[in-house]
């Protein structure tokens, strides 16, 4: 039977700062095995010091323990990538280090990703995904689309570099719910704004809820270019999108009614996770 360990969003990294030892010392995977916990934390720095051949020997370790591949996806590796990610908006890593960290991940989710998919239960809708055009990176979008395929989402993965065009013409193909965008650089974030554009130009604007997401993007870049919803990570991204094909399902992109439901869920999200350092702090 899979071990299972809280993988919600942690808000507190910052142990990440600064060295495995602090890691060591925080609450993090407290609900893990001992011996499990600290593999998580190696795992975190496996990414984040971007020392990618040694990454299948902390993988397998773990799937050994029964440790599920979701688990690893959106626990230690989501929080790893977080701090890059971090170090990256804050000019301590460029992207040497970034590319290093990156190569972590595609060799750990080269182990997982068959494992995960092969978890896929119903079909519950189409997603396309894709990076926008001028930018080649992809880590961050290849670990959502696994998600959203573990979660039973049809996933059109359109590779990197994309054009608004070729956007369109997936969409005309295939029809999907929800259409997803990333970006990695600054210098590219406004083609997500530019393929919104070309999709309200061809009339298309309301077929489809437009996600983005990437490392300079925030709810506020999402706010001013009318996409619909913000996926910080991959685990608000899935359940954002599993809302949009659910409760939401009727709504159509473009709706203010619908931005607005996506921020409610940020919202009980907050909620959430404050009520639950406040018990833990009472005791």
């Amino acid at each position: 039977m899979p071990l299972f360990i809280e993988t919600e969003k942690e808000w507190d990294l910052e142990d990440l700062q600064y060295d495995f030892e602090d890691s060591l010392e925080t609450d993090r995977w407290l609900d893990a095995p001992p011996d499990i916990k600290e593999l998580f934390h190696e795992i975190e720095w496996n990414i984040i010091d971007g020392e990618h051949e040694e990454t299948s020997d902390l993988i397998h370790p773990a799937l050994d323990a029964d440790v599920s591949p979701r688990t690893l996806v959106a626990g230690p590796m989501a929080t790893g990538i977080a701090e890059v990610g971090r170090r990256f908006k804050m000019d301590e890593y460029f992207l040497p280090e970034v590319m290093m960290s990156a190569k972590c991940m595609h060799s750990a989710l080269g182990i997982l990703k068959p494992l995960i998919v092969a978890e896929k239960s119903e079909d519950i809708g189409t997603v396309v995904v894709g990076t926008v055009q001028g930018d080649l990176h992809d880590i961050g979008k290849k670990i959502v689309a696994m998600m959203l395929e573990a979660a039973g989402f049809t996933v059109i993965d359109l590779g990197v570099t994309v054009p608004p065009e070729d956007f369109i013409a997936a969409i005309r193909e295939h029809d999907p719910q929800i259409v997803g965008f990333s970006a990695l650089l600054t210098t590219t974030m406004n083609m997500q704004w530019e393929t919104i554009k070309q999709l309200k130009a061809e009339g298309m604007r309301g077929d489809v809820k437009v996600f983005v997401g990437g490392a300079p993007i925030s709810q506020g870049w999402c706010d001013k270019i009318g996409a619909d919803a913000y996926g910080v990570d991959a685990l608000v991204a899935v359940e954002k999108a599993k809302a949009c094909v659910q409760e939401y399902r009727d709504i159509k992109g473009g709706d203010p009614a619908l931005h607005g439901a996506m921020l409610a869920l940020d919202a009980e999200r907050v909620a959430q996770q404050a009520a639950k350092l406040e018990a833990v702090a009472s005791g």
